[in-house]
């Protein structure tokens, strides 16, 4: 989903809160988020910008060659 203000974005989270599921990117004025569950035994449902969980490490663990001319 992609919403270019914020206002816009609550109001149809409030609408359609029981159809997100964890894991949706959700793109609020040029920032993206991704759904996560919160800590209140799944009762909740958290929006965490996309740089708190992206990772500079190497998660797929496939080590690249450097390419030589």
């Amino acid at each position: 989903m992609r919403f270019e203000a914020m206002d816009t974005a609550v109001d149809w989270v409030k609408r359609h809160r029981t159809k997100i599921l964890a894991g949706t990117v959700i793109v609020i004025a040029g920032t993206a988020f991704i759904a996560v569950v919160g800590a209140s035994g799944g009762a909740a449902l958290v929006f965490v910008p996309v740089v708190l969980v992206a990772s500079s490490g190497n998660p797929s663990g496939f080590e690249l060659m450097p390419e030589t001319p």
